[in-house]
C-alpha cells in the first residue's frame, strides 16, 4: 500500500525558522554480530547462518535493502502497550489526571532500548510530548481533527513467504526498517536503524514457543532532522512508530534447511514538527481531551478525566488549557471551557414559620452553559468536576459529571418539603466559565467568550447563606 502523507507534512518546507537546540554527540548502540548471534541462539537457532562471516553478511544484506536517509535519533523505545488500571495502586489512580503521574506512567510504558547519536539533553523536553502524541489514539484524533498535523504513515501490510527461519527473521528486520524509514518520508540514517534493531530479539527464548514462532513487537524512535551542531539548531523534531507481528510455522524443525510458512504483518506512522509552537499546541489538545495518563490506559476501562475549577479566572496558557473542558471545533483553533469562581445563587425560598402544615415546594430550574455558542462535548469521554463553594465561613462540596448531555441546557423540576414552623432557602451551584482558544498555528492562547455554568448541584439551608443587596 502507498505511503499516506498529510497536507501539513507535504508543506513543511514552507517553514523558515529553525529549532534552537544544543546536543552533545555520543556513541549510538550498534547492531553487533556477536549480540545478534546470542539472540538467535536463545531462539534455538544454531545453524551456520548465525555465526561469523555469514552472520556479518546477513546483517549487511538486511541494511543494503534499506533506502537510508538523514534523520537521526536521540533515543529508541519499546511501547509496552496500554496499562491496565488494576496494575495501579489506588493513590495513583486517584491522581491519574495529574501531569506528575503522566511522567511516571510514560516511564513505565515506554522502555528505552537503545541510544542514538545524540545525548537527549535539551530535546528531552520534547520526548514526553512526542510519546503522548504518537500514541495511536491521540495520533488518530489529531489526524482526523487537526489540519496542521504533520503526519505520514505506511498502512499495515501482510507478507507471506516460504523461507527458512533465519531468512524469515532477516525479512522481519528488513521490512521493519523499510517501514520506519519509509514512514518518515525523509528516511533514517543507518546508525539509527542499527540502534533501533540491535536488540529486537532480546528477551525471546525458544521455551516460550511450542511449535510456531509468534511474536508481536514494536519500536518508537525519536527523530532529529538536519541537526547542525555548530549552530545549535535543527529543521525538525519528531517520532516514528513501527509495529510488527512475525509468525513462523513449526520454526523448530531441525531437518537440513527446512522451509517454513511465514507471515509478517507490519505498519508504521510518524510525525515531524518543524515548529515548536505546533508541537506544543497538539500536545495541549490531546492532554485536554484525555488528561494526564488517561491516554496511556486500556481503552476498555472508562477513566473519568478531572476538570479543574479555579478560584479566579486563570492566565491564558497551556496549564489552564490542559486542565479545562475540551470543546469541539472544526477550525484551526482548539477550544476549551475554563471554570472558575464557583458560587451559590438563590433559586427558591419558602417561609413556613407561621404555618401549621407541611408545604411542598416545586420549581423548574435550568442547568447547563449560559453562553452564546454551544459547547459541544465529546460523547467519547466523560469529565468530572469535584469542587467546593465557600460561603460565610462554611464549605459546601459538590460533584458534576460532564457527559455529552451538557452540550445543551436542560430543565428539570426540583421539589422539597418544608415542615410546619420552618423555613428553607434553595440554592443552585453556579460556576463562571470562559472559552479559551488555542491558535494551533501560532501557539497563542486567548479568551474569546465569557458565560456561566448552571450546575445540577443544589443546596438547601435554614438560614440565608449570603446577604442580598437591595
Amino acid at each position: 500500500m502507498a505511503l499516506i502523507i498529510s497536507e501539513a507534512r507535504r508543506d513543511k518546507g514552507i517553514h523558515i525558522d529553525r529549532i534552537p537546540v544544543t546536543l552533545e554527540e555520543r556513541s549510538a548502540t550498534k547492531l553487533e554480530p556477536e549480540e545478534l548471534r546470542k539472540q538467535l541462539n536463545a531462539l534455538g537457532l544454531y545453524c551456520d547462518h548465525t555465526y561469523g562471516e555469514k552472520l556479518r553478511r546477513n546483517i549487511e544484506d538486511v541494511t543494503s535493502k534499506i533506502g537510508v536517509g538523514s534523520l537521526t535519533t536521540f533515543g529508541v523505545y519499546r511501547d509496552g502497550g496500554k496499562i491496565q488500571t488494576e496494575q495501579l495502586p489506588n493513590n495513583v489512580l486517584e491522581s491519574i489526571c495529574s501531569r506528575d503521574v503522566l511522567d511516571t506512567m510514560l516511564g513505565e510504558r515506554f522502555q528505552k532500548t537503545a541510544d542514538g547519536s545524540w545525548e537527549e539533553g535539551a530535546v528531552g523536553q520534547f520526548t514526553s510530548k512526542l510519546l503522548v502524541i504518537q500514541e495511536i489514539g491521540n495520533y488518530s484524533y489529531l489526524k482526523e481533527n487537526a489540519t496542521d498535523f504533520p503526519c505520514a504513515e505506511e498502512p499495515e501490510k501482510e507478507l507471506k513467504k516460504q523461507v527458512n527461519t533465519v531468512e524469515a527473521i532477516k525479512e522481519m528486520f528488513a521490512e521493519a526498517a523499510k517501514a520506519c524509514t519509509g514512514a518518515t518520508v525523509d528516511g533514517i540514517d543507518k546508525t539509527t536503524l542499527d540502534a533501533t534493531f540491535s536488540n529486537a530479539l532480546v528477551g525471546l527464548n525458544e521455551s516460550a514457543f511450542e511449535e510456531d514462532y509468534d511474536v508481536t513487537n514494536n519500536r518508537v524512535i525519536t527523530l532529529l532532522e538536519n541537526y547542525n551542531r555548530e549552530k545549535g539548531e535543527c529543521d525538525g523534531i519528531g517520532i516514528v512508530t513501527c509495529k510488527w507481528r512475525l509468525r513462523i510455522r513449526n520454526y523448530k524443525e531441525k531437518k537440513k534447511d527446512p522451509l517454513h510458512e511465514t507471515i509478517l504483518n507490519i505498519k508504521a506512522w510518524s510525525v515531524l514538527y518543524t515548529d515548536v509552537n505546533t508541537l506544543d499546541a497538539h500536545y495541549a489538545v490531546v492532554q485536554a481531551r484525555k488528561k494526564g495518563a488517561c491516554c496511556l490506559l486500556n481503552n476498555s476501562i472508562p477513566v473519568i478525566s478531572k476538570v479543574k475549577v479555579y478560584d479566579t479566572r486563570p492566565a491564558a496558557n497551556m496549564d489552564t488549557f490542559v486542565n479545562s473542558l475540551p470543546c469541539k471545533t472544526d477550525t484551526q483553533y482548539a477550544e476549551v471551557m475554563v471554570f472558575y469562581s464557583s458560587d451559590l445563587q438563590k433559586v427558591g425560598f419558602i417561609d413556613n414559620t407561621l404555618s401549621q402544615t407541611e408545604t411542598t415546594y416545586s420549581k423548574s430550574l435550568t442547568s447547563g452553559f449560559m453562553t452564546q455558542r454551544e459547547v459541544g462535548l465529546s460523547a467519547e469521554i466523560n469529565f468530572e468536576i469535584n469542587a467546593a463553594v465557600c460561603k460565610v465561613g462554611a464549605k459546601f462540596g459538590f460533584n458534576v459529571s460532564l457527559t455529552d448531555q451538557w452540550s445543551k441546557s436542560q430543565t428539570e423540576t426540583i421539589s422539597f418539603r418544608i415542615p410546619a414552623g420552618e423555613r428553607a432557602f434553595l440554592y443552585q451551584v453556579t460556576i463562571l466559565c470562559a472559552r479559551l482558544r488555542l491558535d494551533t498555528k501560532t501557539g497563542k492562547y486567548s479568551y474569546v467568550e465569557y458565560g456561566k455554568f448552571l450546575t445540577d448541584a443544589y443546596k438547601t439551608s435554614k438560614k440565608p447563606l449570603y446577604e442580598e443587596m437591595i
